[in-house]
């Protein structure tokens, strides 16, 4: 396997084992090209959407899988009643769906957005648009927050 394909590899276990926001920060360490990672990223988060979608309306099945993640479904709605800012976030409706996807903040994500947009009762069509415009937004974040550290540590002379 050629080097961009070990970091191709590497990108995606990290962003289905740790999610977008080290998978986008690895890509960018590792300097794969933009129109490489980027996509890949929309890619993977869109693929997970329609998975958590079917796991929670089907969650009554007793298959192992489907059990697991519904005890980790009920573990992220757990902490979601536990965080005031999540509680804020998930107040402000579509606006608040998407900065539920986007923010790179333990608890936030695509999986998070999944069970709020499920328990709003979203279209699958919209709910889906207002997380991938998440996940697109949350691709920039990082990639500022990136940005910024990098100009930081040349500032220093660390880079």
């Amino acid at each position: 396997m050629t080097g961009q394909g070990n970091l191709i590899l590497l990108f995606t276990l990290i962003h289905f084992m740790l999610g977008r926001s080290f998978s986008v920060l690895f890509a960018i360490f590792n300097q794969m090209p933009v129109l490489l990672y980027f996509p890949l990223a929309l890619v993977y988060d869109y693929v997970q959407i329609p998975v958590y979608g079917m796991i929670l309306e089907h969650s009554s099945k007793k298959f192992f899988l489907i059990r697991w993640l519904t005890r980790k479904t009920d573990k992220v709605v757990a902490s979601l009643n536990e965080r005031p800012l999540l509680k804020k976030v998930m107040s402000l409706g579509d606006v608040g769906l998407v900065l539920l996807s986007a923010l790179p903040i333990r608890g936030f994500g695509i999986l998070s957005a999944s069970i709020v947009s499920f328990f709003l009762k979203k279209g699958r069509v919209e709910g889906t648009t207002l997380l991938m415009i998440g996940s697109f937004l949350g691709i920039f974040i990082i990639m500022g927050i990136a940005n910024g550290v990098f100009k930081i540590f040349s500032f220093f002379g660390v880079f």
